[in-house]
């Protein structure tokens, strides 16, 4: 079964023996809690769109999705529930592993509209989880609708298997760290960068908040 892991253990910092261009975020998948534990915010680009091609709907969905647990009314048959996303579907596709389909029951919004929801890619490394793709964000408007989110790897992970993925609203919260409102994908990009120098506060911050999901498959 499908496991939603909290992140919600203390921050700890480990000696990565990657050169500094190749080191990349790590989350730890501990069975007993996670947390940011080191990284290196080069090269971790901006989050790319989730075409609004790739919508379908659960009564027309594609042959590798058939597994998958999808809401055909938009309000029940959701295949978890996270407290800050609310009731949700995240899958992988059976034929290839780069391939997800989300869908979720309550789209988020803000005052200025639709907000978009972003997903990193992560592959398991011992007791770690390396992110090994840049964000792919969308806006879900309809929760009757399925989109396709398709991962671009790094060329040194290329042969990674994406195992886990973390997502959230990326939409402004308060950063206790920066003493301000910030964007979710800013402040964690920022963390990554700054823990790869060694500096573990921007993480500690970005943390506290904990508005964000990890789901491992």
């Amino acid at each position: 079964m499908k496991k939603l892991i909290a992140l919600m253990a203390l921050l700890m910092i480990t000696t990565a023996c990657d050169s500094p261009r190749s080191q990349r975020s790590m989350i730890s998948s501990s069975s007993n809690g996670n947390g940011l534990t080191s990284g290196n915010g080069t090269d971790f680009g901006t989050g790319n769109t989730i075409p609004d091609t790739t919508t379908t709907t659960p009564s027309n969905i594609p042959a590798d999705a058939t597994h998958c647990k999808f809401s055909t009314d938009g309000i029940n048959g959701f295949a978890t529930t996270s407290a800050h996303l609310g009731s949700y579907t995240l899958c992988q596709s059976s034929t290839d592993k780069t391939v997800f389909y989300a869908q979720f029951k309550t789209p988020p919004v803000g005052a200025n509209g639709d907000v978009s929801i972003c997903f990193i890619p992560h592959t398991t490394s011992g007791s770690n989880s390396i992110y090994v793709g840049n964000p792919m964000c969308g806006t879900f408007t309809d929760p009757k609708s399925v989109k396709k989110i398709t991962f671009v790897k790094y060329t040194q992970y290329s042969s990674a298997l994406i195992n886990n993925v973390m997502f959230f609203k990326d939409t402004y919260y308060y950063y206790p760290m920066y003493g301000k409102n910030v964007m979710t994908l800013d402040a964690y990009k920022d963390c990554m960068a700054r823990l790869a120098l060694g500096v573990s506060t921007y993480c500690n911050s970005f943390k506290s908040v904990n508005q964000y999901v990890l789901q491992s498959f």
